[in-house]
């Protein structure tokens, strides 16, 4: 491959800067017409990189989980209280552990107003009362593009690795809790051979195996439930581990070993007896870098649960992956060593989201400027316009990647396992889920409110508007009615510059003071048995969040030419909308300003009118409740005396 000189454009653009007038909500057309023709340039830069990468195949980076790890905790089992409840926009009950974080002042930042340490409680899911429906339909990475190292052309096996390491991830769940788990497989050898006699059988090679293993392949392979890995009995009912799943699609599979051993004790495998298996067939296949993207595809196999999208594996074929010339990777070992911060990330569904659509937010884009943002790359280069609509996935992950250069493998196996689609319509609207801990624990920013420099402006009259937010949303050592400490809706940064002189005493306090920084300092974990246990996460190391831009694929100083449609504003509308509104409802009216008698906050205002004459409905009411509760307690006691 040649090498090249990267256009300055692959850098983001600074949208801030271009609208000039602060007191705004609204750009004008020019502004916006601006700042679309820099995105696109940005984005069509990115897409060309993405399909060089897709044609040529990936830096043995792009399929190294171990880069996302780090600040992620271990998993750590049998919790001191566990919640049954609804989880995500399901309504089927998920068992959760509990759990905090705990963050704390940066040194030089500290303030008596504030509190210096705070600790944020947080649920892990580990368990479920339904498997989670999978099938063998899906088309992204259906040709598996390998790395620069793969070059031989052989089988793709993602969707079968996969649901093998869903089975490891949940037999090392069940060995952690220990007693009351258990792991046991549904589907016996006769079942399994009953189903192979039909047409249309695909045949896998799973070389030598005795007869634990071989049963071990046909519960993987099983339609329906071929395994089942129970985490707890409760009185709401059972519980199995989040990784449980269920085949719906009618593909039939028949296992062809080399040599049958008997076993002498019939067990199912542990996670260490699986992972053995699965590396030996991946060694047999010559699998490279599909084994890890695997394990990320299962790690995101909850998330779909949780906000209620269907979960699609790449169709074995026999062809269409490219293999690596050399024999086992060095990276396995140590997939199955660090397995315990996979299943922390994989508990946590809110977090692997905010993560992925985080991947499109930029600190620099304002949010009356989050539609040109977001436009091109969700309206024109991810449309169909790569062939067909799965390829706009790959794509889509490609880019992700690109821009979030440690989490590459999540990103590539999240569009591995469907979830693509989802990701697109939580970004598209400018309201992509918020999740503190997935900053920290990834080291990746996902909103404004991290902050540089000092807090004045350099007209001293003023104050930077994110910033005021910003000193909203510290917590104060003494508390208040107002409700500044609940979590943004929207990552996106509000527009312009407020007056000193307008701003509540709760920001003006602090201009003077060093920029208040929270820091993640530590997880805690609270065992059912013994003292609450501090996880400090993989690795304490600070990561470079610099994107590193390759220098070795094809010259893309001519980007990729797509076809530009007409932008709407709605995005920009709907993120200003969600952060203005954030300030309203948890402050103390509406500010003096004109730019909150602008039309896109509008509906803030009438809602508020309308909320302010429902409660007024609703007082009256609960009045005439009262007075009749009366009136039934008085007749009851006068029957009684």
């Amino acid at each position: 491959m040649c090498s090249t000189r990267f256009s300055a454009t692959i850098n983001p653009p600074r949208l801030s800067s271009i609208v000039e007038n602060v007191n705004i909500l609204q750009p004008q057309k020019s502004e916006v017409d601006e700042a679309l023709e820099k995105t696109r340039d940005y984005w069509y830069h990115l897409a060309s990189l993405a399909f060089a990468y897709r044609d040529h195949g990936l830096t043995p980076e792009h399929t190294n989980p171990r880069l996302t790890l780090h600040r992620i905790p271990k998993f750590q089992g049998r919790p001191r209280k566990i919640h049954v409840r609804p989880y995500g926009v399901s309504s089927i009950p998920v068992l959760c552990m509990q759990a905090s974080s705990t963050w704390r002042l940066v040194e030089n930042s500290s303030c008596d107003m504030i509190e210096k340490e705070i600790t944020n409680s947080a649920l892990l899911k580990i368990g479920t009362s339904s498997a989670i429906p999978y099938s063998f339909c899906g088309t992204v990475f259906s040709s598996w593009i390998g790395t620069t190292e793969e070059s031989r052309i052989g089988p793709n096996y993602l969707g079968i690795l996969t649901v093998a390491w869903c089975y490891i991830l949940s037999a090392r769940l069940v060995e952690i809790q220990g007693e009351g788990a258990s792991m046991q497989c549904t589907s016996s050898e006769t079942e399994g051979e009953s189903l192979y006699g039909l047409q249309e059988t695909y045949n896998l090679e799973v070389g030598e195996a005795d007869e634990n293993v071989t049963r071990w392949w046909i519960a993987i392979l099983a339609q329906h439930q071929g395994w089942k890995a129970t985490v707890k009995q409760t009185p709401e009912g059972e519980f199995l581990a989040p990784w449980a799943v269920s085949r719906t699609c009618q593909t039939r599979f028949k296992i062809q070993e080399k040599r049958y051993l008997p076993a002498s004790v019939c067990s199912p495998l542990t996670s260490e007896q699986a992972f053995d298996a699965l590396t030996e067939f991946a060694c047999l296949h010559g699998l490279g870098s599909q084994l890890s993207i695997a394990l990320m595809a299962a790690v995101t196999f909850p998330t779909p649960q949780y906000y209620g999208s269907t979960v699609q594996l790449p169709f074995p074929r026999a062809t269409g992956g490219r293999l690596p010339t050399a024999p086992i990777s060095l990276q396995w070992p140590s997939l199955i060593k660090e397995l315990s911060y996979y299943m922390t990330l994989s508990c946590s569904p809110e977090v692997v989201m905010s993560t992925l659509c985080g991947s499109f937010w930029e600190l620099e884009v304002p949010c009356n400027l989050v539609g040109p943002w977001l436009h091109p790359i969700l309206n024109e280069v991810v449309s169909g316009t790569s062939g067909t609509v799965d390829h706009d996935y790959e794509i889509l992950a490609l880019i992700g990647a690109i821009r979030r250069p440690n989490i590459r493998a999540l990103w590539i196996g999240a569009a591995t396992s469907g979830l693509g689609p989802k990701i697109i319509q939580k970004v598209r609207r400018g309201r992509p889920p918020l999740d503190a801990l997935a900053f920290p624990w990834t080291g990746y920013p996902q909103s404004f409110t991290a902050g540089s420099g000092p807090y004045t402006c350099v007209n001293a009259e003023y104050i930077s508007r994110p910033d005021v937010w910003r000193l909203l949303h510290l917590p104060p050592k003494e508390g208040d009615d107002l409700c500044y400490r609940n979590r943004l809706c929207t990552p996106w940064a509000p527009c312009g510059n407020s007056k000193i002189k307008d701003c509540a005493l709760r920001v003006t306090s602090h201009l003077r003071c060093n920029r208040h920084e929270y820091h993640f300092h530590h997880w805690n974990w609270d065992p059912e048995e013994g003292a609450i246990v501090q996880d400090y996460g993989f690795s304490t190391t600070p990561i470079s969040t610099i994107i590193e831009y390759p220098t070795d694929i094809l010259d893309i100083k001519k980007p990729k030419p797509f076809q530009k449609k007409e932008l709407d504003q709605m995005a920009s509308r709907e993120a200003s909308s969600d952060i203005f509104r954030w300030f309203f409802i948890n402050g103390e009216g509406k500010p003096p300003e004109s730019i909150y008698e602008d039309d896109w906050l509008k509906e803030i205002w009438d809602q508020d009118e309308s909320g302010e004459e429902a409660d007024e409905a609703v007082d009256q009411k609960s009045q005439g409740l009262v007075a009749t509760s009366r009136d039934r307690v008085e007749i009851w006691l006068s029957s009684v005396t």
